[in-house]
């Protein structure tokens, strides 16, 4: 298999555009990290499009870029995969960012460094990562994982209710999206029947009636 030579260009950043169903979520602390990192490293890794100038990997740097006020960025043109081999490279560097870290490596590197991370790594990480395991407040890590966990439980509340109140498609609902013309009337008389009992009219009617019937 020949090996092909990357071919690498500087784009206007908005040029890229984001693969809309990207799996990996960057949050604002994420993405400032990744800017404070190139801010003062320079860009070690180009982000990487196919022919159409969709990203495959690179979506954190993008965002990190627009933080930044970049208008140019560097480029891997990937024009010479095919749509198939695309989508698999996509799939295969997020399964590589999910990798496990050997702890014990990353904590000597750390501790041979003689640079300030701050802003690449916040705080809480850098203590963690330089910490004596042995010696480590477990009762302080407990009550940071307690609160980080009670965070995520808030956020999954705020989704479902949020979820909760916005209007869905009547056919997501059901499954289904049409039926028979024979059977219209039999739904004519259903909602009907719902209004009647409920006092209530259309789509209101309908759920008060199947709330009843579902006990």
């Amino acid at each position: 298999m020949t090996e092909t030579k990357p071919n690498i260009q500087s784009w206007d950043i908005a040029r890229l555009t984001p693969y809309d169903k990207n799996v990996k979520k960057h949050d604002a602390a994420q993405v400032s990290k990744i800017a404070e990192s190139i801010r003062r490293f320079k860009w070690t890794q180009p982000i990487v499009v196919d022919r159409n100038g969709v990203i495959i990997n690179g979506h954190g740097r993008r965002l990190a870029a627009i933080e930044l006020g970049l208008t140019q960025v560097p480029v891997w043109v990937r024009d010479d995969l095919t749509d198939e081999e695309v989508r698999a490279a996509r799939l295969a560097d997020n399964r590589v960012a999910l990798s496990d870290i050997d702890a014990d490596m990353l904590q000597e590197e750390l501790a041979a460094l003689n640079l300030d991370l701050t802003g690449i790594f916040d705080d809480k990480e850098l203590n963690f990562l330089t910490a004596d395991l042995g010696e480590m407040n477990e009762s302080a890590f407990v009550d940071d994982l307690e609160a980080e966990i009670a965070e995520q439980v808030a956020e999954t509340k705020r989704e479902i209710e949020a979820t909760d109140v916005r209007d869905v498609k009547i056919a997501k609902a059901l499954g289904f999206s049409s039926i028979r013309g024979k059977d219209e009337r039999v739904v004519a008389r259903f909602m009907a029947a719902a209004e009647a009992e409920t006092g209530l009219m259309g789509a209101d009617a309908f759920i008060a009636h199947l709330k009843t019937l579902a006990g």
